[in-house]
């Protein structure tokens, strides 16, 4: 079944290759203007799309990225790759996974509008460059269709999109808001703070503000009174790190599953809807 589903998507690569135009390419010539995060965006997309389809000659690879780009300039908020999603080795998930939370939190911490909105767009270009090119395992474990020397096919690659995610990181980072709010994010049923969730209150605790709101969020699996249950943890959580930084807080409370960040049915483990608030008190 595997062979099978490589072969489909050999065969549509050359069917589209084979087209000489595509409907893709009236996006790669557009004039994308403006300086927002989702101009920028749009814009990153556009390049690493015209790269994909007349360097690397992968119009598979194009579309997804073209639509990414056409949504970004849409106004659509559009999220980084799930590594998870992507046909990515097992082995290579948890480093991906904690750049991808690493990255969500800078944008949802002031990355999208702040004064370095297009270096977190770069990022985010090339966080989904990095999981792109890791991806290539799922054209065969090896990272071939008939078998090779192990790993991603072009492992160099590897390496450069990652190296170019972590330096557009680094300014994107430095873009946080001054009044929030800021959004903090937990594992699956845990109420316990990450590292990145640690640095993300750090962050919080250097502003002027005395007192802050928190509020604890849930997904949708688990029962309404066991996840409001569980964003209270999580606002608690919170405050009893703000308070260990000097900071107090005006309400710790809890929305559960209500309010998500991402509409999801019920029982749906989402990872952004697993979250606590941050604002300054009114």
């Amino acid at each position: 079944m595997k062979m099978i589903s490589r072969l489909i998507a050999l065969g549509t690569f050359l069917v589209l290759a084979g087209c000489g135009t595509w409907t893709a390419e009236s996006y790669l010539h557009e004039t994308i203007s403006g300086d927002s995060f989702n101009a920028c965006l749009a814009r990153e997309y556009q390049e690493r799309a015209t790269s994909e389809a007349y360097v690397d000659c992968n119009w598979v690879d194009t579309a997804a990225i073209v639509a990414k780009g056409r949504a970004a300039a849409a106004g659509e908020t559009v999220l980084p790759w799930d590594p998870s999603t992507r046909g990515v080795l097992a082995s290579d998930l948890p480093e991906l996974q904690d750049a991808r939370a690493k990255l969500l939190a800078a944008l949802d911490n002031g990355g999208r509008t702040g004064p370095n909105a297009c270096q977190c767009a770069k990022a985010q270009r090339y966080y989904d460059g990095w999981v792109e090119q890791a991806s290539d395992n799922d054209l065969g474990v090896n990272g071939s269709f008939f078998g090779g020397e192990g790993g991603p096919v072009q492992p160099e690659r590897v390496a450069a999109e990652k190296a170019a995610f972590y330096e557009a990181l680094t300014a994107c980072e430095g873009a946080a808001i001054v009044g929030g709010p800021w959004t903090i994010y937990f594992g699956f049923n845990k109420s316990n703070l990450t590292a990145e969730a640690q640095a993300v209150i750090q962050e919080i605790s250097k502003m002027d503000a005395s007192a802050f709101a928190v509020t604890g969020h849930t997904d949708t699996s688990g029962s309404n009174a066991y996840n409001n249950a569980l964003g209270n943890r999580r606002a608690s959580a919170v405050a009893g790190a703000l308070s260990s930084n000097g900071k107090g807080t005006c309400s710790v409370a809890s929305d559960g599953e209500t309010n998500l960040a991402v509409a999801t049915g019920d029982g749906v483990r989402e990872p952004l809807n697993r979250r606590a608030v941050v604002t300054t008190c009114p």
